[in-house]
């Protein structure tokens, strides 16, 4: 009973790894994210 115990542990552990994961790279992402320049902007230079 204990074994399965620490497989749901495990399993849970590598699921909150993940989740953390990702939002890091989201983050990172949205950190880095630069807006386009208006059309207007760029057709007058």
């Amino acid at each position: 009973m204990s074994i399965v115990f620490t497989r749901i542990v495990e399993l849970i552990g590598w699921a909150v790894l993940s989740v953390s994961v990702l939002l890091l790279v989201i983050a990172h992402h949205i950190d880095n994210y630069q807006p386009p320049e208006p059309i207007a902007a760029v057709q007058s230079k």
